[in-house]
């Protein structure tokens, strides 16, 4: 059978189309794209009773952020991958999708390209673009060269053919973010069946942003009865249709008991092989709540996980489980090991990097390594489907009941104290209590770029966007310098967060011990396996030798000359060679890094960057401006 669909002579193109979807047409219909914005979106924007339409990689997402009701799925172009994992998904009841939308048969229908896959019971598959091809100005678009409309733009073509007048976008930034395509972290194994253009931030060759623009001006040429607006991130949308506004004479759609809206994704076991002389390990669902009421609002501790920060995290988990049972969320970078979060029963949540403006803007500025990638905290602003949220940093733990930070409205955190005695004008960004407002978070947005932060990091930003804030007793953000540099001001008994700003307990020791007692404090904390995986860690990160070998410098020379001349692979090779017969140094790992970026392979390049001890890397790397930064750092 041919790859695309036709149309028998006897019936009218669009009429199974039509008829699929007149008994939802009266109902608002949401289009979710798969940007940034599709993550975490504002629900109190969004109807309860929306019909949903996803496209392409949608269910790589870590939360259910629209729910698992998919109404329809867009794609237009074959992909093995793409289509085995949704029929994986669908198969296992992972998303309910009731239609497949594409100008193509479905993978199990087409000849060449069936992939093993069996057909779909109970999906209708439909044809996408035979809507669009019913109005003239529309399907001149598809005819016109080079590029078509994207998905989301196929999809608002088709929602508005079919009959629906009062449309949602979400999800469709227009690809303006220069940090991060997508609203969801890509998994290795999807990367390996993807090119270069399906991950970098921006348009591809195939699309175009005056394609999509124009495109859009003619859908709503078109139907100019129908109410389009957005939920989205793109200033260049907003030129066109409106921002949606907050519901208040309506249900919204809301997380809540009964509902997959929100829902942590991780449905199923997962079995780690067993290690020599040790059993094999379960990895259990996490199917936690996201939240506790308090006093009827609904109230949770929140934290940032970025590259080896998941030690910190479980030790903060399991302190806070000593004495409260509010929950901790997760917000996990792409470069988070999520998979040991979920072994320690962490909730997590995926959240796009945000990258540090000093680093984004480049032009041989610098920043320090540890504020690389802490303006991704401000995601936690966008958490409004809950009421009141408890920021704790990951390299912290809690060591008494500070549930009564959830009372109040206002912004509330503890005078910065540590080197010098606590400064009653600024606040240490390391805990702070406040309520999620997902218009705070576009303003934070909007100021990024043009705030100035006196510390290089999230810390001096958001003490410029508060400028006014409640100051909460030392107790709540004791900082471990305090210990040391003010001794006075310490007392165990009374510290209810204990901060390990500096030097963290899970990694390698200097020569300086005024802090191992904290260290030890910290480490029982952690359970007997994760204190294995620590060790275990520790152990291949000192197996760095930070002065090369004598001979070495042939090696790391010939392999910049490699890299230099466009032959990263021939350089990955010879620092590969190299390392089967003796430590590579701290630049020899770094150029082997830099070489695995050059030939794609991110997930190596990030773990050499950590053994090389460069988290500035790592962060640029895991935002999708490593080649920026890189430039930058050659300069």
């Amino acid at each position: 059978m041919p790859t695309m669909r036709s149309v028998p002579l006897g019936r009218e193109p669009g009429g199974a189309e039509i008829a699929s979807f007149a008994d939802l047409v009266d109902r608002p219909l949401l289009i979710v794209g798969n940007g940034p914005s599709s993550a975490m979106p504002p629900y109190h924007r969004i109807p309860e009773d929306v019909v949903v339409f996803r496209m392409n990689w949608f269910f790589l997402e870590s939360n259910y952020h629209f729910g698992d009701r998919v109404d329809a799925w867009f794609s237009a172009v074959p992909n093995e991958t793409l289509e085995k994992m949704l029929h994986d998904e669908i198969r296992a009841g992972r998303y309910d999708v009731r239609r497949i939308l594409s100008p193509m048969r479905h993978a199990a229908n087409r000849d060449g390209d069936r992939y093993g896959l069996d057909p779909l019971v109970d999906v209708e598959e439909l044809d996408s673009w035979s809507i669009p091809a019913l109005n003239p100005r529309l399907a001149r678009h598809f005819m016109s060269r080079p590029g078509l409309p994207t998905t989301g733009m196929q999809a608002l073509a088709f929602g508005l053919g079919v009959g629906f007048r009062e449309i949602y976008l979400s999800g469709v930034d227009l690809y303006e973010s220069k940090d991060v395509r997508y609203g969801y972290t890509v998994p290795q194994a999807v990367e390996d069946g993807l090119k270069k253009k399906d991950l970098a931030p921006g348009y591809e060759a195939n699309h175009g942003l005056e394609t999509d623009v124009a495109f859009l001006r003619s859908c709503v040429a078109a139907y100019p009865e129908a109410t389009i607006t957005s939920v989205s991130q793109s200033e260049m949308l907003h030129l066109y249709v409106k921002q949606a506004e907050d519901l208040v004479d309506r249900p919204h759609l809301s997380p809540g008991p009964g509902s997959t809206v929100g829902v942590a994704k991780e449905t199923v076991e997962i079995e780690l092989p067993a290690a020599r002389g040790a059993a094999s390990l379960v990895v259990p669902k996490v199917d936690k709540p996201l939240w506790k009421e308090i006093d009827g609002r609904k109230c949770a501790y929140v934290t940032v996980v970025s590259g080896a920060y998941h030690h910190g995290v479980r030790a903060l988990a399991n302190s806070l489980r000593r004495v409260t049972d509010v929950p901790l969320i997760a917000l996990c970078t792409p470069d988070a090991d999520k998979l040991a979060l979920r072994s320690s029963g962490v909730v997590t949540l995926d959240v796009p990097p945000i990258v540090n403006p000093i680093l984004a803007r480049g032009a041989g500025q610098k920043v320090q390594s540890r504020f690389a990638a802490t303006y991704t905290k401000l995601h936690v602003f966008r958490l409004d489907f809950l009421d009141r949220l408890v920021y704790v940093d990951s390299d912290a733990v809690v060591k008494q009941n500070i549930d009564e930070l959830f009372e109040g409205d206002d912004f509330a955190a503890v005078p910065d104290s540590g080197l010098d005695l606590p400064n009653p004008d600024v606040f240490n960004s390391g805990v702070f209590a406040f309520s999620p407002s997902y218009p705070t978070f576009e303003a934070m947005m909007r100021k990024l770029a043009h705030t100035p932060s006196y510390d290089g990091g999230d810390q001096g930003f958001l003490n410029v966007f508060f400028d006014s804030w409640r100051a909460l007793p030392l107790e709540y953000n004791t900082t471990k310098r305090i210990y040391s540099h003010h001794p006075a001001l310490f007392n165990d008994e009374d510290v209810k967060v204990l901060h390990y700003v500096g030097k963290k307990p899970w990694e390698l020791a200097s020569s300086d011990d005024r802090y191992d007692a904290l260290d030890f404090e910290w480490l029982d904390y952690l359970q007997d396996f994760e204190k294995n995986e620590l060790i275990r860690d520790l152990r291949r990160r000192t197996d760095i030798s930070e002065t090369a070998p004598a001979g070495s410098g042939d090696a790391l020379k010939r392999a910049k000359e490699n890299v230099r001349e466009g032959r990263p692979e021939a350089a990955a090779r010879i620092l590969e060679a190299e390392s089967r017969s003796r430590r590579l140094s701290t630049t020899e790992q770094r150029q082997l890094a830099i070489a695995y970026m050059a030939i794609g392979r991110r997930r190596d390049a990030l773990k050499t960057f950590e053994r090389a001890k460069d988290p500035v890397a790592m962060a640029a790397v895991g935002s999708g401006i490593f080649a920026q930064y890189y430039r930058n750092r050659k300069r």
